[in-house]
């Protein structure tokens, strides 16, 4: 047990501040420059800062404060600083100087370990409740905590930041009536740290601590990272002054220093509405698509029938082979580096679909098991933006790259091992590369070529009632390179 305020602001400056973290929020660019930590979202900006100590010299603060704002101006994206008031130099009159504006008032920062807390029983009448997916309330929900506002990290950001790890970074705890939702809270994991924290409640619901503290013990379902799933010991709040301050210093918080935030906006054009890539969770648009899709491609998921779908009249099939070289890191795929064959296929679909999209459109990135996303091809995949999120083929799972209209897209079955790629656009931009890259064409408008052909694979309800499986097989003539299978 830590012994005194001064310990556990010490833990807290430690774990917490000025660390990059292990996984970047979805649609996100973090970077790291010297004391501070930045993090573009391509609509707003963020900057973190580890304590500033006696060696710290309030030119360097200065200078460190111009660079972020020259970052920051060079995505249009206002920035938002986090300052507390126990750093030996405070951050609040350079900050001032350079242009920023404190918004909102100064909070409380407050720390427990949690063997000191204590909760409240809900009223007769009133039960607490994790939210789950499918919650019918939803709607309701976002108009108590828009009402409620502003909180230190507000539900919507949050749950655009976790993407599909939002299960096991987030706990939104409720107090419902028989008819009615009467409060919400919510506390998130901080990286792989002994840290809790709790990002906004709706009022004093301090009714929501047991259950909190019941979770931050369960140390595996919180770990995210690599290694060993740290012990989570510490549960840490911000409240201005007011009824949740007093209610959580009731209840065995401790107040250890002072946050405020800073907002400075660059000159310029306004920022992106939208970050470049949005996961797409519980999202109507999401299920729209894919239930277009399976309508319009007549898609059946099998392991045995090939090729799936059917495939359109403009359209080509490639031959790729085993894929074992994808990996499936926070809902982004990543090309190890050791196979050039497919980091250049890859590459050859995503320089495609960015020539070929109209101005502003947005792809979607969509698998059979996972939650989809929406993105925007000229925001990602480049330097200093976010990774390209989905991949031309992925190991095990049908993955699709679409146009919401279907007009072009591409579709990898992972069992017969292909890529089919439709557009008359599309084509046009990548079919010779794509066929000098892979060599062998499977079929053409969904018909099979010389080189390499499937049996039984025409699609209707023939076929499918009989339940025909198709192989690739070797060709006695042919363009392409031969293959077996």
């Amino acid at each position: 047990m830590i012994d005194g305020v001064g310990a556990l602001l010490a833990a807290y400056d430690e774990q917490v501040r000025g660390h990059v973290p292990e996984r970047a929020p979805v649609g996100s660019v973090v970077e790291r420059d010297g004391l501070a930590v930045r993090t573009h979202y391509g609509t707003h900006g963020t900057v973190r800062h580890s304590p500033l100590g006696r060696e710290t010299d309030r030119a360097e603060v200065t200078r460190l404060v111009r660079r972020q704002q020259e970052a920051f101006a060079a995505r249009c994206e206002p920035a938002e600083w986090r300052a507390y008031g126990h750093d030996l130099i405070p951050m609040d009159e350079p900050l001032r100087a350079a242009g920023f504006a404190a918004v909102g008032p100064a909070r409380t920062l407050l720390i427990a370990e949690l063997d000191d807390l204590t909760g409240t029983a809900p009223a007769r009448g009133m039960r607490v409740r994790r939210l789950g997916y499918g919650y019918h309330r939803t709607r309701e929900l976002d108009r108590l905590v828009a009402a409620c506002e502003p909180h230190p990290r507000g539900l919507a950001d949050i749950r655009e930041d976790h993407g599909n790890l939002l299960n096991w970074a987030l706990n939104v705890q409720l107090l419902e009536a028989e008819t009615r939702l009467a409060g919400a809270g919510w506390a998130e994991a901080v990286g792989a740290t002994e840290f809790v924290a709790v990002r906004g409640m709706t009022g004093p619901h301090t009714e929501f601590l047991p259950h909190w503290v019941s979770w931050a013990r369960n140390s595996r379902a919180l770990h995210m990272g690599t290694g060993k799933a740290p012990e989570h010991l510490y549960l840490t709040a911000e409240a201005p002054e007011g009824p949740i301050l007093d209610a959580l210093l009731a209840a065995g918080f401790r107040a250890v220093s002072s946050v405020r935030n800073y907002l400075w906006t660059p000159d310029g054009p306004p920022p992106a509405a939208q970050r470049p890539v949005s996961m797409l969770l519980d999202d109507p648009d999401h299920n729209a698509l894919c239930k277009a899709f399976e309508a319009d491609f007549s898609f059946e998921p099998s392991h045995t029938y090939y090729p799936a779908i059917e495939e359109p009249p403009d359209s080509v099939t490639w031959h790729v082979g085993g894929v074992t070289d994808t990996r499936h890191t926070y809902g982004l795929m990543r090309d190890l580096p050791d196979d050039h064959r497919v980091a250049r296929l890859q590459s050859i679909v995503e320089r495609g679909l960015r020539a070929c999209v109209r101005p502003g459109e947005q792809l979607y990135s969509v698998s059979w098991w996972h939650q989809g996303y929406r993105f925007d091809p000229a925001r990602v995949g480049g330097s200093g933006q976010p990774t390209w999120p989905g991949a031309a083929c992925w190991e095990g799972e049908y993955y699709k790259l679409l146009t919401r209209d279907l007009r072009m897209g591409t579709f990898w079955h992972p069992w017969e091992e292909s890529l089919c790629v439709f557009g008359t656009e599309l084509l046009a931009e990548v079919g010779d590369e794509l066929t000098a890259a892979l060599g062998t064409v499977m079929r053409r408008s969904g018909r099979n070529v010389g080189n390499v052909w499937t049996y039984e694979s025409q699609n209707g309800p023939d076929a499918r009632a009989a339940g025909s499986t198709s192989r690739a097989a070797s060709a006695p003539s042919g363009d392409g390179v031969p293959i077996s299978s």
